[in-house]
């Protein structure tokens, strides 16, 4: 706890402090007359809050509370539907590997068996690594 525990005694009015905190906040208020003439006036502005009557909120005052709420639901749909057609446009969009004909992969093996047979120890090596390009 603070030297100055002023932050607490609206808590302590409220009874929201835990045993420790509450009897150590007791014993600062008994012993300074700053705080407890704070907890004094918290506790009278309390009571006259308290004591106000009921007021009726003024006509229309719900409405205007709720429609902000449906018009944020609505720009967090629209905020959605502009995310999924982000992605959707996105994937439709990114361009495919253009087809190799013949496939690579094939003339490798081929290239293989074939180097395999001739006993030359390069050849036999190729599939560990195949730099193949193709000028267009």
């Amino acid at each position: 706890m603070s030297a100055d525990p002023g932050h607490l005694l609206g808590a302590l009015l409220d009874g929201e402090l835990r045993q420790g905190e509450e009897e150590g906040v007791r014993t600062h208020v008994r012993a300074c007359d700053r705080c407890r003439r704070e907890l004094r006036l918290f506790g009278e502005a309390r009571t006259v809050v308290r004591g106000l009557p009921p007021v009726d909120p003024p006509f229309g005052f719900y409405e205007r509370i709720v429609r902000p709420r449906h018009r944020a639901r609505a720009g967090v749909a629209a905020l959605v539907a502009g995310a999924a057609a982000s992605v959707a446009i996105m994937a439709l969009a990114t361009p495919r590997e253009a087809p190799i004909s013949p496939h690579v992969a094939q003339l490798v093996d081929t290239h293989t068996a074939s180097a395999s047979t001739s006993g030359d120890p390069i050849s036999e090596i190729t599939p560990a690594a195949a730099p193949v390009s193709f000028q267009r």
